[in-house]
């Protein structure tokens, strides 16, 4: 359980051009940290030559395994391989299944990219890019009760202390920007008062005070790894900072432990959009062509709305996805974007007859629904519709499902005996969306 905060909103300005260049600095210097005696002399990988900026490319350049995992490597200040025998131990016991762990980190790709691009900005190390692997596999994961949340798995009280907005509407711990800023906000706290990244690690895991308490009066400067190993801290603690160190070992060598890292893709680099007014989730998936699914999967801060397809002042999304998205906004008048709602076709018509009806402009209309303004609309065809959703009555017994791998809709309907087609309605949802372990539905279950 993570100790965390915010700052503002002052960085990720220009986030998409960051993210396409290769970082050209090195982080700040930190004496090594001693080996201990035992642990196997492995080489730290050699440090690149300081790179010049280079003229930004007009378009995006596609996302390689060097423009991340080089750049990782290229801030690595810790030497995780030869820290102690525990790193290696702990290597091959995250690589144990290569392949769920190469997986998971193409799900994290996107996520790693801004957690990567501000830690450049920043200029610190590139194990701490690494931590919300450690903290939740980069997973965007919900509280549970009064628990932590999100990537960095920031506690609530650490979150609201640090500006962050946390209440069942909203909870900023899930959105990867907010969150980010405020775990490095912490981590550079703790580096200045430890003046140890390991100790920041420590800190950031057990809290300031824990780690002051266990430093007693010994000077936190120069501690090998034996002596900090010694320090009385919880187990999850010391195993903490060695999953990190861990994974930087991976990511060095990964041969040495039979992975090869996935290689990113053009999708992987996130944009930030801010539409003229606050926008209806199901609209805005519609209008990036992308499912409701993946456009709550980078924008989780929202998903506990009441309407989870509720609107949204902000929105990550893949820069194709983000570029069609501001394109075709321009069209919308800005007073119609915050409230759609799905409903039937009831009996056969002209799409031009239904957009008159509504007194909306057909081609707004069609674009809304992916259609073509001179279709004819069959009974049973569900559209999207501007206006408010109509009134619903939940029962005092709705519920929610946490999405686990290998779920299905049909077989989550089955299990709570309800209706597809109700499920689907409730969540804003089509039958071939996406399901994303770690993401949520809501279960109304029916009345009748």
């Amino acid at each position: 359980m993570s100790q965390a905060g915010f700052h503002s909103s002052r960085f990720f300005v220009g986030f998409a051009l960051i993210l396409v260049i290769s970082a050209c600095a090195s982080p700040r210097p930190r004496p090594e940290p001693v080996a201990e005696e035992h642990a196997p002399e492995v080489a730290a990988p050699s440090q690149p030559a300081q790179i010049d900026r280079q003229p930004l490319p007009e378009k995006p350049a596609a996302i390689t395994a060097r423009s991340a995992w080089e750049r990782l490597r290229a801030r690595f200040a810790l030497n995780g391989c030869a820290y102690s025998d525990a790193v290696p131990r702990e290597a091959h016991r995250y690589t144990r299944s290569t392949q769920p762990f190469i997986a998971s980190w193409q799900d994290a790709m996107p996520s790693l990219l801004l957690v990567l691009a501000e830690i450049e900005r920043r200029d610190l190390p590139g194990e701490f890019a690494l931590l919300p692997y450690v903290e939740s596999a980069y997973q965007t994961l919900p509280t549970k009760g009064k628990g932590p949340a999100g990537i960095w798995q920031l506690m609530a009280h650490t979150a609201i202390d640090r500006g962050l907005q946390v209440n069942r509407g909203y909870d900023q711990r899930l959105d990867i920007l907010a969150s980010t800023g405020v775990a490095l906000d912490l981590i550079e706290r703790y580096d200045r008062e430890f003046s140890d990244w390991r100790l920041a690690s420590m800190a950031f895991n057990a809290g300031e005070y824990r780690v002051k308490r266990a430093l007693g009066a010994m000077p936190a400067a120069g501690l090998d790894a034996q002596r900090l190993a010694r320090l009385k801290l919880t187990a999850t603690t010391h195993q903490h900072l060695i999953r990190m160190l861990a994974l930087s070992c991976i990511v060095s060598e990964p041969k040495r432990f039979g992975v090869e890292l996935p290689a990113g893709d053009p999708d992987d680099l996130l944009i930030e959009v801010i539409p003229p007014a606050a926008l209806d989730l199901r609209l805005a998936a519609t209008l990036a062509d992308l499912d409701l699914a993946e456009v709550l999967r980078f924008n989780a801060a929202w998903s506990g709305q009441a309407r989870p397809h509720g609107p949204a002042s902000r929105l990550l999304l893949p820069a194709q996805s983000a570029d069609r998205l501001n394109q075709l906004l321009k069209d919308f008048p800005a007073d119609m974007l915050g409230d759609w709602h799905t409903q039937l076709v009831d009996t056969a018509t002209e799409f031009a007859d239904l957009a008159s009806s509504l007194g909306v402009a057909p081609h707004v209309l069609a674009v809304a629904n992916r259609l073509d303004e001179g279709d004819r609309l069959q009974s049973g065809q569900l559209l999207l519709l501007p206006g408010a959703e109509p009134a619903m009555s939940l029962p005092a017994n709705s519920q929610i499902h946490a999405i686990k791998p290998g779920d299905t809709l049909s077989a989550i309907a089955r299990h709570y005996g309800i209706r597809l087609e109700d499920l689907l309605r409730w969540n804003g949802l089509m039958t071939h969306s996406i399901l994303r372990p770690g993401s949520t539905l809501r279960i109304h279950e029916p009345s009748y």
